[in-house]
């Protein structure tokens, strides 16, 4: 599922004003040792992921606020191992196709776009490709799990 506008101007705002802040580090390993990326401080971004998982009104059980440069293409992964059930990719700032950066999940690309957010199961392999021009692209990825399953 994909979702755009997702937020309210007012908390697209909030996410970025968090995200301006100098928490980023970079060597942050995912899933594969051989594949560093970009991190943004886990509990500066408390609150954006608890936004996002307010929202989508399921329960979060991790998360990670993710940059990736030229060359620095994501593993292929699921998120399930976790224990989640829903995975989510949200897209804070504005991105041009031609930038590359597409969101693999199960073969397809989902090029990134502002204020969007994708939605799939967590056990789907997916996986973010390196941006093809000298720009960060920011992903706030989530590991969720929907209460209503185990009910």
């Amino acid at each position: 599922m994909i979702i755009n506008n997702f937020l309210s101007i007012e908390e697209l705002e909030f996410v970025r004003k968090i995200l301006s802040q100098d928490r980023w580090g970079f060597g942050f390993l995912s899933t594969d040792p051989s594949k560093p990326i970009w991190n943004f401080d886990k509990q500066t971004a408390t609150p954006i992921a608890l936004l996002l998982a307010s929202k989508l009104k399921l329960d979060i059980s991790d998360w990670h606020v993710n940059g990736q440069t030229f060359m620095l293409d994501g593993a292929p992964h699921t998120d399930n191992y976790s224990g989640c059930d829903t995975a989510a990719v949200f897209f804070p700032y504005e991105w041009k196709p031609e930038w590359g950066g597409g969101l693999h999940v199960d073969g397809d690309v989902i090029i990134p776009e502002c204020n969007k957010i994708v939605i799939f199961d967590a056990s789907h392999i997916h996986w973010a490709e390196a941006p093809l021009a000298p720009v960060l692209r920011v992903s706030i990825g989530l590991k969720l799990n929907d209460r209503t399953r185990n009910t």
